[in-house]
């Protein structure tokens, strides 16, 4: 394990902002009053005007129009720090924390943050009438209830996955914006891209992974959120389209011998091939959901008051809603009904 004194993140770097362009960006971001909580179609519209004229966004839109010729498949991930986040963030329970944000946040420059990357790069926030009451921001922090599941509400450790991996709506994109870490606690985010994984796997492994031998449970956060009725998930083939891995770490299952032997060895080849990064407020990583799979590890643990209070914000975003209109509530351009 690295000394705490020391950066850990196994992920290269692909962007920093500068001060003067953070800082900026914060006082903008500050002044929108509009709350994405109550009204986000006016929330993400003031987004747009802002992408549109900003100056300070300028090295940044450069970067993105690279970035996006680039290959996801051979690099799922963008990483990027000194990203704007709020001024004061407000303590929040872990009774109900998504509650107790929409009462006590009174500036919306994370949310802007992750809008307004998805207006750069060209991707289409969605949500979940399932999650959070259909929020399109989310967040990753401990909520009692759901502390031993595998969520973002999760105090623990949460294994290697695809989000959704079983919903008929599945994400291209999990955007993550660190808020609230702790140096004294090691919680890594995890990361593992698909290409290591299928290159490391032996040929009669991935010809049994191309089965619909298998079996994953819809995530907790959409069982429990209880609008709308989702019934027993189907079986499925992991190894999909060739390069996309539909996989839960240690909930997905083998339906026959062969298949549970295939787990077994994609399990252990995640944790041969895993990066790992430190988290802290600032960072920013764009996740190629069908491309890559990540989670969180836990190692020791000095404050746990600080474990209780970490904080992240995401999105999880499509690359166009089109193909996704029939899942929408009716109405909504982002809403998915389920």
């Amino acid at each position: 394990m690295p000394p705490l004194d020391t950066r850990c993140r196994e992920l290269p770097l692909d962007f920093s902002f500068s001060d003067a362009e953070r800082s900026a960006l914060v006082r903008r971001l500050e002044s929108i009053r509009v709350s994405p909580y109550k009204a986000y179609e006016a929330f993400s519209h003031e987004i747009r005007m802002l992408v549109a004229g900003d100056p300070n966004l300028a090295r940044f839109r450069d970067f993105m129009e690279g970035r996006r010729r680039a290959s996801a498949y051979e690099r799922p991930f963008v990483f990027v720090e000194n990203c704007p986040i709020d001024s004061l963030l407000p303590e929040l329970g872990n009774v109900d924390p998504v509650a107790d944000k929409h009462r006590l946040k009174r500036s919306f420059v994370a949310e802007g943050f992750l809008q307004l990357y998805a207006e750069v790069a060209g991707e289409h926030p969605i949500s979940y009438l399932n999650v959070n009451d259909g929020d399109v921001f989310q967040d990753i922090f401990p909520k009692d209830a759901l502390k031993d599941s595998q969520s973002q509400k999760a105090l623990g450790p949460i294994h290697f996955h695809k989000d959704l991996a079983n919903h008929f709506v599945r994400p291209d994109l999990v955007n993550i914006l660190a808020l609230r870490s702790c140096d004294d606690n090691e919680i890594w985010t995890t990361f593992v891209a698909n290409r290591d994984v299928l290159a490391a796997l032996d040929k009669d492994t991935l010809a049994v992974l191309r089965e619909a031998a298998f079996y994953t449970p819809f995530d907790d956060l959409s069982m429990v959120g209880g609008n709308v009725a989702l019934g027993k998930a189907s079986e499925h083939a992991v190894l999909t389209r060739e390069v996309d891995l539909r996989f839960f770490e240690n909930r997905t299952e083998g339906l026959t011998d062969s298949a549970t032997r295939a787990v077994k060895r994609l399990t252990a080849t995640l944790h041969a091939m895993k990066r790992r990064v430190l988290m802290r407020p600032g960072d920013f990583v764009s996740i190629s959901n069908n491309l890559s799979l990540h989670g969180k590890e836990i190692g020791i643990v000095r404050d746990e008051a600080a474990q209780h209070q970490r904080w992240s914000i995401k999105t999880v975003n499509v690359h166009a809603i089109a193909p996704h209109q029939p899942h929408l509530v009716p109405g909504s351009s982002y809403l998915i009904n389920g």
